[in-house]
C-alpha cells in the first residue's frame, strides 16, 4: 500500500475521530463554563428521586441475587441465539437444525443439572 492509497483509506477514520474529539471538548469546555460554580454541603450531597439517602450505599446482597442474574444472562444469551438462527432458518439449512438441536439440548441439560443440584431453590 502506498502513501495515497494509505489516505484514502483512513482518511474516514481521521475526520470521525476529529468529530468525536470536537464533541467531547465542547461538551466538557461547555459544561464547565455553564456549570454552578458555588459548592457548599447541600449541593455534594448525593440525592435520588426527591429522597435523600440514609444509611450506607454497602449493602450485601445474598448470593441468590447473583445467581438469578447469571442464570437471567445465560438463558437470554441462548434466546438470542435461537433468535438469530429462526431468521436465518431457511438458508441455513439442515446441518444448522442439527447444530440448533444440540445447543437447546444442552442449555436444557444444564438447567435440569441446575434444578437437579438445588441451585434454584432461594437458601433463606
Amino acid at each position: 500500500m502506498d502513501g495515497d492509497t494509505a489516505v484514502v483509506v483512513f482518511w474516514p477514520i481521521g475526520v470521525y475521530f476529529l468529530a468525536v474529539l470536537g464533541v467531547v471538548s465542547s461538551m466538557v469546555i461547555g459544561s464547565y463554563f455553564l456549570g454552578s460554580k458555588n459548592r457548599n454541603r447541600k449541593n455534594t450531597q448525593p440525592y435520588e428521586s426527591g429522597i435523600a439517602s440514609t444509611g450506607s450505599a454497602r449493602v450485601r446482597l445474598s448470593a441468590d441475587f447473583y445467581l438469578f442474574a447469571m442464570f437471567f444472562v445465560i438463558f437470554d444469551l441462548e434466546a438470542v441465539f435461537v433468535y438469530s438462527w429462526a431468521i436465518a432458518v431457511r438458508d441455513l439449512g439442515w446441518v444448522a437444525y442439527g447444530q440448533v438441536l444440540f445447543f437447546v439440548g444442552a442449555v436444557v441439560s444444564s438447567l435440569i443439572y441446575l434444578w437437579r443440584v438445588g441451585a434454584l431453590e432461594s437458601k433463606r
